[in-house]
């Protein structure tokens, strides 16, 4: 029985493995592929509704997709040309860093006492690996772009067919599935369906949302290129934490940079970014998206965290709706209803820290 056991998990590891390993292999075709799912769900209602005006399928899908590829162009265009007004002098960064490091070296010394050239060896090492980077990094995204180019390419032709050929899809998988299995497998698909297009949709308002919130209150601040940093900080928000907190560092970093006295527009800015983190967690994100996703924040790290190691940011922006399909499905097979249940936010409801809670405990006190 050990024995039998044993055997079954080593297979399913290696297979597990197999599995991982072709993702990783065939990451250029998977990633738009895997992309094109998701846009297809959020472009689905607006097919459907010209579909049911006569339109014949192809024609639907072809001009929804044309709009969608107009809209986007049209919102990269303009955030292009911001940022091409956008001019940074890296030498420039890198000489008012050198001050503002030896103004620390003179500080650490007056006050602390530590050796000069000590600090010096390791600052001068830090700077050089920081700046060094920047233009590795600028050097790789130039190589990429031929492969980018064509993975953006394929992402409408993806979502073409995908959406052509949903109801044969929908077909393959019942037959999959079996007869005896077919009013559990419909039950999937619709609730898949409903949440990954309700998700996808309220992602998108969020963002908007977001948006305006950030580049707003960096405009107060008097943060230069407000608009720029306020949409960058939206879009990194897709990825959940992490997203965030690079959103808000990347402002901070700048105006570390280049303010001769920037430690209040810092403080000013952290505590933007962590008022809009708690509207965002609170209020924007419950009412617009809702809690169907219903997942662990551990589960979404470490989902990020292998997201990442397979597709990079791809793997990253896709992996919560992967993982929220994924608690869909298991929670429909009784052998896998307790991996649902690790994964979900289950359990947990009587610690968490809520705006609705605080609020609770704050009235009965009065």
């Amino acid at each position: 029985m050990k024995n039998e056991l044993l055997i079954r998990t080593a297979l399913n590891l290696f297979i597990l493995s197999i599995f991982v390993l072709f993702l990783i292999l065939a990451k250029n075709v998977l990633v738009p592929f895997a992309l094109s799912i998701f846009f297809a769900y959020l472009l689905y209602p607006l097919v459907w509704a010209i579909e049911r005006r006569g339109v014949h399928r192809g024609i639907a899908i072809i001009v929804v997709i044309l709009a969608a590829i107009l809209i986007i162009g049209s919102a990269g265009l303009f955030l292009s040309a911001k940022l091409s007004n956008m001019t940074i002098d890296f030498g420039e960064l890198k000489n008012q860093m050198d001050s503002k490091i030896d103004h620390l070296q003179r500080v650490l010394e007056t006050r602390i006492g530590i050796n000069p050239n000590t600090m010096d060896h390791y600052f001068s090492r830090a700077t050089e690996s920081f700046f060094s980077s920047w233009e590795s990094q600028i050097g790789s995204l130039f190589s990429a772009t031929t492969t980018t180019l064509f993975q953006i390419g394929l992402l409408p032709v993806y979502t073409f067919f995908l959406l052509f050929y949903r109801t044969k899809t929908a077909y393959f998988i019942f037959r999959l599935a079996g007869r005896r299995n077919k009013r559990k497998t419909l039950k999937i698909l619709r609730q898949i369906a409903h949440i990954t297009t309700k998700y996808m949709s309220g992602l998108l308002i969020v963002v908007f949302i977001l948006a305006i919130l950030n580049t707003t209150g960096l405009f107060i601040i008097g943060v230069r290129h407000a608009l720029v940093f306020g949409i960058l900080a939206a879009l990194l928000n897709l990825v959940p934490y992490i997203g965030t907190f690079i959103g808000g560092l990347i402002p901070i970093v700048y105006v570390l940079l280049t303010s001769s006295s920037p430690f209040q527009v810092i403080l000013q800015i952290f505590i933007l970014f962590s008022v809009v983190q708690f509207l965002e967690n609170n209020l924007i994100t419950p009412n617009v998206v809702g809690n169907n996703i219903k997942i662990n924040p551990l589960a979404i790290i470490l989902s990020l965290l292998l997201g990442n190691m397979i597709w990079g940011i791809p793997g990253m922006l896709i992996v919560i709706p992967c993982l929220a399909i994924l608690k869909i499905v298991m929670q429909n097979i009784p052998d896998l209803q307790p991996f649902a249940y690790l994964i979900s936010d289950r359990g947990t409801t009587s610690h968490e820290i809520s705006f609705k809670r605080i609020w609770t405990r704050i009235t009965k006190r009065k």
